[in-house]
Parts: C-alpha cells; sequence; structure tokens
C-alpha cells in the first residue's frame, strides 16, 4: 500500500507517467545553468588578467623593461587573484628601453569549460590580455 502511495506524484489520471519531462526540463535547465557559471568564470578570469596585466605594466614603465624579478612579483599577483601561475604565458619588453619608447605586456591562457562535462565534452577557450604604455625614467 505504502508503494502505491510514493508512486502517486508520478503518475495522472490515466496511468501515465508525467514526471519524465519535468526530469528532462531539469537536466537542459542544469546544462544552461553551468555554462551561465562558465561564463561568469570566463569574465572573471579575463578580468584578474588583465588587472595582474595593467599592474606589471606599471613597474614595467617605472623600470623602463622587464626581467625575472618583475616575473616573480607577477607571479605573487597571480597567486593572490586565485590564478595559477604556471598556467599564464607572458611575453614583455625587456629591460633597458629608452624613455619615450613604448613597453607591452601580453598574458595568455586557457580557460576550461566545464558545462559541457555532463554531455561529455570539453570546451577550451584562450585568454589573451596585451597591455601597452611608454617608458618613463630617462637614463643618461
Amino acid at each position: 500500500m505504502k508503494f502505491k502511495i510514493w508512486l502517486a506524484p508520478l503518475r495522472n489520471n490515466r496511468g501515465a507517467v508525467g514526471s519524465i519531462p519535468l526530469m528532462f526540463f531539469v537536466m537542459v535547465a542544469s546544462v544552461f545553468f553551468y555554462l551561465g557559471i562558465d561564463v561568469y568564470g570566463y569574465i572573471s578570469q579575463q578580468q584578474k588578467l588583465t588587472i595582474a596585466s595593467n599592474e606589471l605594466l606599471e613597474v614595467i614603465k617605472a623600470e623602463n623593461g622587464f626581467d625575472t624579478v618583475n616575473r616573480e612579483q607577477f607571479d605573487r599577483l597571480l597567486q593572490k587573484t586565485g590564478i595559477d601561475p604556471a598556467k599564464v604565458t607572458l611575453t614583455a619588453t625587456p629591460k633597458r628601453v629608452d624613455r619615450g619608447n613604448p613597453v607591452t605586456v601580453e598574458a595568455s591562457m586557457v580557460y576550461e569549460c566545464i558545462g559541457l562535462k555532463p554531455l561529455g565534452k570539453t570546451v577550451k577557450l584562450p585568454i589573451r590580455v596585451q597591455a601597452n604604455g611608454l617608458a618613463h625614467t630617462f637614463f643618461r
């Protein structure tokens, strides 16, 4: 008798099972929900990488170039924002740039979307950030 009461919400008056479309809707809605989270994650990672690149650019502009000390500073900043520095590729203008000459910072990484993993798919999206400026210090 308890078994029939438990099945009551699954059946309509004609005896057909009516919860299948509901379960299908929940599955599709959850996939779209995960995709929305992926879009937010992608934008968040891009903003964090942009902020770190702009901070590094300010240091490079003051020091007239990029060296290993700047890379260590950049890695520490990435760790504070929650990004793994090993996954970030960084290229920048090397040291000893004259005042007024351009300096550039380019950072890139790959963001892996997890929203389609229930369907057996993985999507990897590249994130590229570029920051440009002019060297500040005058060398004689």
